[in-house]
């Protein structure tokens, strides 16, 4: 016993030490920034693609428990890309049927599309809990990754195909923007505080100027894809691969879902917890997809216009550590800080901000009254997967502490708040 004690003194010292100072970049005095704007007065071009990323049978699947490996196939997971172009610049926005991607990941896999700066890309998973680990923190125990970096590759080379695809087919286009609510019960719910969630559907159509024909539809809501149960051990990409499928099959063209602030805990509030259940819960959000876009208006767009900026977020939770020290998470630190990146969006009057997690609705609500954005849409798990962002008061709530040990650190959500927002 005495042995495995000091074992354990050692694995806390190197635990202080890694996430203290050593094999670490220098934390710098200013973070990096970048902007751009894009005159759009001559129109925009559109277009959209997706690329099948379903991985064999037998790997690690993320979220909910260590070791569960999958034993089949529900639903295919995809990759989605909605490219748009203002002159000589091209945009997109990249949805990633995954739990989450990092920082690293995300900035390797901008690097493999041709043509595009890597602040004009935004890179979103969906977030469904039956996907590959790309993360590496649900391998066979807790000292092991889960992550494939073949797997990995393969979705780097397959986004680089989907938005060549979708700049190939890009044509001169209207948009239009439309929004409904999902209901107060009965379709998504808070698990910690009942009816505390975002109930905004945000529908941005583009049809081909020339004929009509849909070239790309972006679907904005929040919820965890969690309709397949921690018990589930079959690959899919939960409602949002029955929502895009629906999307298309109603004649609407290709669907790219993001996710918005799901933190703390937004689920779905539907049944049964197998792929019937998210079948229908598919079918029910692409009936308020379709409302909004009945209701959708014209949008003009003067200007294409996007910012980001770094954010450094401490490392103190105590599996983020040991999960640096031994290598199972693979991020580079800075003064015992994680390197992650906020960013802004907005075309025409489609205003959204991007945030690296999962953000909670109250925090999320604060950030569109400080920046006066009542219908701001909020892109979350965007270039990169923290964990939860919450505001002071959940940080200290014993109801969250779960949503705490599953972030970096108890500023991290302010932390976010305020390179957004520039408030303190």
């Amino acid at each position: 016993m005495a042995v495995r004690g000091r074992w354990w003194v050692a694995v806390a010292s190197l635990a202080a030490s890694a996430c203290g100072g050593v094999f670490q970049h220098a934390l710098p005095a200013a973070p990096a920034r970048y902007e751009v704007a894009a005159d759009a007065a001559q129109g925009l071009l559109v277009g959209s693609a997706e690329r099948d990323v379903t991985p064999s049978v037998g790997g690690y699947l993320a979220g909910f428990d260590l070791a569960r490996t999958s034993t089949a196939v529900a639903s295919p997971l995809k990759v989605r890309a909605f490219v748009f172009a203002a002159g000589e610049r091209w945009f997109a926005v990249v949805g990633i049927d995954n739990l989450g991607v990092m920082r690293e990941d995300a900035d390797w896999i901008k690097g493999g599309l041709a043509g595009f700066a890597n602040g004009d890309v935004f890179v979103c998973a969906s977030h469904t809990h039956a996907g590959p680990d790309l993360i590496g923190l649900w391998g066979y125990w807790f000292l092991t990754s889960g992550r494939d970096r073949d797997y990995v590759a393969r979705l780097r080379a397959a986004t680089a195909d989907a938005v060549a695809e979708a700049c190939a087919s890009a044509r001169p286009a209207e948009l239009r923007l439309g929004r409904a609510l999902l209901p107060p019960r009965g379709l998504v719910k808070n698990a910690n505080r009942a009816e505390v969630f975002d109930r905004r559907v945000t529908v941005l159509h583009a049809v081909a100027r020339e004929d009509g024909r849909p070239l790309g539809t972006l679907l904005h809501l929040a919820c965890h894809p969690e309709v397949l149960s921690r018990r589930n051990t079959a690959i899919g990409a939960d409602f949002v691969g029955s929502l895009c499928d629906e999307w298309r099959a109603r004649g609407h063209g290709q669907a790219v879902f993001v996710n918005g602030a799901l933190g703390a805990m937004i689920s779905p509030d539907v049944g049964p917890r197998d792929q019937s259940g998210v079948d229908a819960m598919g079918r029910a959000l692409c009936e308020l997809a379709e409302a909004a876009l009945r209701s959708a208006a014209p949008m003009p767009v003067d200007a294409v216009e996007v910012r980001r900026q770094d954010v450094f977020l401490p490392m103190v939770s105590a599996g983020f550590r040991i999960g640096r020290l031994t290598t199972v998470l693979q991020r580079e630190l800075y003064e015992g800080h994680a390197r992650s990146t906020v960013g802004w969006l907005r075309l025409g009057e489609f205003a959204a901000v991007a945030v690296p997690g999962e953000m909670e609705p109250a925090l999320a609500e604060r950030v569109r009254a400080e920046l006066r954005l009542p219908e701001l849409v909020v892109f979350g798990l965007c270039d990169d997967e923290v964990g939860y962002l919450l505001r002071d008061e959940e940080a200290v709530d014993p109801e969250y502490a779960y949503e705490r040990s599953m972030s970096p650190s108890r500023s991290s959500g302010e932390r976010v708040r305020r390179a957004l927002t520039g408030r303190r």
